[in-house]
């Protein structure tokens, strides 16, 4: 249960995500049940944003030189 009793409407929206076509939705949803407050991460930021940064790099312009972002 979210604090905010948000956790109903997180499950209709990853419903609807998982039904979108043109374009598909690739995404995904993890709960921290049970118990876990509204705060809840799987993962750290930093492990986040190296994710985050892999798929921009996997999905950037053909001919892009992705080496230039990373350091």
């Amino acid at each position: 249960m979210d604090n905010y009793y948000l956790n109903l409407a997180v499950y209709l929206l990853e419903d609807f995500l998982k039904s979108t076509h043109n374009p598909n939705y690739a995404g995904s949803f993890e709960y921290g049940r049970p118990m876990k407050g509204h705060r809840w991460m799987r993962m750290s930021l930093e492990e986040l944003a190296k994710i985050m940064a892999e798929h921009v790099a996997r999905n950037a312009p053909w001919g892009e030189d992705t080496q230039a972002w990373k350091y």
